[in-house]
């Protein structure tokens, strides 16, 4: 399921990396040796710089693996959506360090995040067919994504208040997408716009995502 992930997120972006999730998967033990409590966020993006390159693994939580057997019922049942958002998190976080890495630009953990959230959005709109029913899927997937959202982290630390700005950001980008895009059914513009977005700088990703 996790690699459907990928192939999914791939598509939407239209990234092609030779590289398989799979093969950077790390277990409780392994995880914990290098961020200690971390894990018990449920997704870690691990990163070990070395002079010019960099060495990456990916811990996701093993119940939220195993809990996902089908990937269109996850993103849209309540009771899947939590593993799916984690699982796409985990994901995403790789795919976009991956994909700006081979593009030799820098990335910030606050575009990680903001980039997960539009992620976890994008990828939960193609289950399924039909103008009408992503309609209602965008509205249910704005709701889960944006208005249940919990905070690990104060708002007065610099984690906190990382997360918060991403997910402000991503909830004013989804939103004007919905209105722009999902609620006119204009598909097609919408995933060009996705793609784009993708390829915006930190600054630029901000500024689109203040409109």
């Amino acid at each position: 399921m996790i690699a459907e992930i990928q192939r999914l997120l791939s598509r939407i972006y239209d990234v092609d990396l030779d590289s398989d999730v799979r093969d950077f998967l790390c277990d409780r033990e392994e995880a914990m040796a290098v961020v200690g409590d971390e894990v018990d966020r449920g997704e870690v993006l691990l990163v070990l710089e070395e002079e010019e390159d960099i060495s990456v693994g990916l811990y996701i939580q093993k119940q939220a693996l195993e809990s996902l057997k089908n990937l269109e019922s996850a993103a849209v049942c309540p009771e899947g959506f939590p593993a799916f958002s984690l699982a796409t998190e985990g994901v995403s976080h790789w795919l976009y360090l991956l994909f700006r890495a081979h593009h030799e630009g820098a990335v910030s953990a606050l575009e990680l995040e903001l980039q997960a959230e539009v992620d976890k959005y994008a990828a939960g709109l193609l289950a399924g067919n039909g103008v009408g029913a992503i309609r209602q899927r965008s509205r249910r997937l704005r709701r889960r994504i944006l208005r249940g959202v919990e905070f690990l982290d104060g708002a007065d630390t610099p984690e906190g208040s990382r997360y918060r700005e991403a997910h402000q950001l991503a909830a004013r980008y989804i939103a004007w997408l919905e209105r722009e895009y999902v609620d006119t059914g204009r598909l097609p513009e919408l995933f060009a716009e996705l793609r784009r977005y993708y390829r915006l700088s930190r600054r630029e990703k901000a500024e689109r995502a203040s409109r």
